[in-house]
């Protein structure tokens, strides 16, 4: 049995030969020129002109770990006037609480007087003291004509100190992006860790009739497909710049591997066995894709070329399938599960596929490695019960216990700092993405409204 931690899926092991999807194949136009136009617009528009001033400096405030003893923080509505300050507002309040670092107070809890300002010598920190407030981020919201305009000064309220100050400029129509970045700037000031409001979620989500390709904020929000060919599109995978997405597709009528390129709005089908192309997954240099493909009766681990999807080797050739491989940080080995030892259990391998070993070991039925950008942990999906969430220490030991008793939780995936693990859960009833700190203590719902989310990717840091 797992150990048992106080509470906070691995997904069945795919079958051999999945059901066939007899479908037309739909045409694969895509609106993602569209797409990633309006993206790159958005980012062209968001500029920082620094503030001058001190860089971040910590003092004065104890860090802990998210959803250890959460910051205090005081976050007054914005000066300025802009149309948009509460919604500006209510971003940068809920990224914050994302994060597990903070607890953001009432704004009224403040004694300090309707015209107190934001920089140094404008207001009184006595006036936030009794609130409790360790911390204290000040903004001003300025519509200047097409662009919304922001700064950010952030305070150690009991040392009385400016930690840092930033400004930011947007398009109108981009606030949630503007209050991302100045989320990030605020968890930076006062942590010394980086924020994740750049990256995104890519996922399958069932949101009709067929099950799609989509991208989401890491916020939950801005869901928008980037596939749209009405069949079954499972298992996306970030390529390391964040500017392609592996998945598995049936648009054929036969499981393939894609890749869609998001700078050139293009999809290309990269590998076509008959039976399986599954389980994607790019090597560190983004020039190579680990997948699994059948052979015979079995399900064997194969490298190819990610442009043209030319072979390059085979890595597996045991009895009993081996599926689902996940690249080590430096790309010299390969996580991956396989039946070799009777159940399905977590593997690691040379990149060459010499010199396997097993490192899951408590409980039969361990999935879904995914490997820490740290590089010292893989996370997995353990069956006990449900499914459950845990990661292991790359030579076996060490098992640390991330969900427990809270529906079934599958699909890890690390933020790209490797302070948290994303997963599909449906413990709110349906499949939503959650997040958690990398040993539980925190936990967060992502998305929202209706189900149907699985398989979720969290990209790298974004530019767009």
């Amino acid at each position: 049995m797992f150990p048992r931690t106080p509470p906070r899926s691995a997904p069945r092991v795919p079958p051999r030969v999945p059901p066939p999807v007899p479908r037309r194949v739909p045409p694969r136009a895509l609106a993602l020129i569209a797409l990633l136009g309006s993206c790159f617009a958005a980012t062209q528009a968001l500029r920082q002109p620094a503030i001058a001033g001190d860089g971040p400096v910590n003092i004065g405030i104890d860090i802990g770990k998210p959803g250890q003893n959460a910051i205090p923080i005081g976050l007054p509505y914005p000066k300025g006037g802009a149309p948009q300050a509460q919604d500006f507002w209510n971003v940068v309040k809920r990224d914050l609480e994302l994060t597990g670092f903070f607890t953001v107070l009432d704004p009224n809890v403040s004694l300090e007087p309707a015209d107190a300002g934001v920089e140094p010598g404008q207001f009184d920190f006595a006036a936030w003291r009794p609130s409790g407030a360790s911390a204290l981020a000040k903004t001003v919201t300025t519509a200047n004509g097409s662009n919304l305009d922001t700064q950010v000064w952030i305070y150690d309220v009991n040392g009385a100190t400016k930690l840092d100050a930033k400004s930011f400029s947007a398009g109108s129509t981009s606030t949630r992006a503007l209050a991302h970045r100045v989320a990030n700037a605020i968890l930076f000031a006062v942590t010394g860790r980086k924020g994740f409001f750049d990256t995104r979620f890519a996922f399958s989500g069932r949101f009709g009739e067929n099950k799609e390709i989509y991208l989401c904020d890491a916020d939950g929000y801005g869901r928008r497909s980037i596939t749209k060919n009405g069949s079954i599109n499972l298992n996306p995978r970030w390529s390391p710049t964040g500017s392609a997405i592996a998945y598995t597709g049936y648009a054929a009528g036969n499981p393939d591997l894609y890749v869609a390129d998001l700078g050139k709005g293009q999809i290309r089908r990269v590998a076509a066995k008959a039976g399986i192309n599954t389980g994607g997954a790019f090597a560190p240099g983004g020039a190579t894709l680990a997948l699994t493909q059948t052979v015979g009766s079995d399900s064997e681990i194969f490298t190819i070329d990610a442009a043209s999807g030319a072979a390059i080797g085979r890595l597996t050739a045991s009895p009993g399938i081996d599926v689902s491989p996940s690249w080590s940080p430096d790309g010299s080995k390969i996580a991956f599960v396989s039946e070799r030892s009777g159940g399905p259990q977590i593997y690691v391998m040379n990149k060459d596929g010499s010199g396997a070993h097993r490192v899951s070991f408590q409980g039969p039925n361990n999935t879904s490695p995914a490997w820490s950008p740290l590089g010292d942990r893989i996370a997995f999906v353990g069956r006990d019960g449900n499914f459950d969430i845990f990661t292991v220490k790359t030579d076996g030991t060490g098992v640390v216990r991330v969900t427990q008793g809270q529906g079934d939780n599958e699909d890890p995936s690390w933020s790209p700092d490797g302070d948290y693990i994303a997963f599909s859960s449906t413990r709110s009833g349906a499949g939503h993405i959650w997040i958690a700190s990398a040993d539980g203590d925190f936990q967060a719902q992502i998305t929202s409204g209706g189900g149907g989310y699985s398989n979720p990717s969290w990209s790298p840091h974004l530019s767009w």
